[in-house]
C-alpha cells in the first residue's frame, strides 16, 4: 500500500469508505441500498464519489460484468493515523503533547477514558525503560 499525502475525506466519502471497509468489496448498487434508509442518494452520486475516492487512492476496483466491484486500497487505521497526524501538524504545531493536553483540558475525556489513558501511558513508560536498559 503506497503511502500518499493525506487528502481529507468529506463526510459522504467517509460514510462510503465505512461501508467499503465493512463489506471488504462492494458495488455501487450495494452502497446505494445500504445508505438508502438514512440517506437516499442517487446511484450516479455514489458512483461519482467512488470515482473521486479512486482518484484519491482510497479504493480500487475490478470490472465484473457491467458493474465495478470496489475494495479498500487503504485501511481505516492508516487513514485515522494520517488524519490525526495532519491535525496535529496543522492545529498543534506538530506537538502530540499539545493535542493531548487540549483534550484533557477541554473535558473531552470521561473518567474511564482518563484512567485507560493513564494505564496506556504507564505501559508505554515501562516499555521505554526496558528498551533503554537493553540499549
Amino acid at each position: 500500500m503506497p503511502r500518499h499525502k493525506v487528502v481529507p475525506l468529506t463526510d459522504l466519502e467517509l460514510e462510503i469508505m465505512n461501508i467499503v471497509w465493512k463489506q471488504g468489496s462492494t458495488t455501487v448498487r450495494q452502497i446505494v441500498d445500504e445508505l438508502h434508509a438514512k440517506r437516499p442518494l442517487a446511484y450516479t452520486t455514489i458512483q461519482t464519489v467512488l470515482t473521486i475516492l479512486t482518484q484519491k487512492g482510497f479504493v480500487e476496483y475490478t470490472p465484473q460484468g457491467r458493474a465495478y466491484v470496489y475494495r479498500p486500497a487503504v485501511g481505516p487505521d492508516g487513514v485515522r493515523r494520517e488524519t490525526v497526524a495532519a491535525v496535529v501538524n496543522k492545529w498543534f504545531e506538530g506537538s502530540t503533547r499539545s493535542l493531548i493536553l487540549h483534550l484533557i483540558e477541554s473535558d473531552a475525556l470521561t473518567a474511564g477514558e482518563a484512567a485507560e489513558l493513564r494505564r496506556l501511558l504507564d505501559q508505554k513508560a515501562r516499555e521505554a525503560r526496558k528498551e533503554a536498559q537493553h540499549a
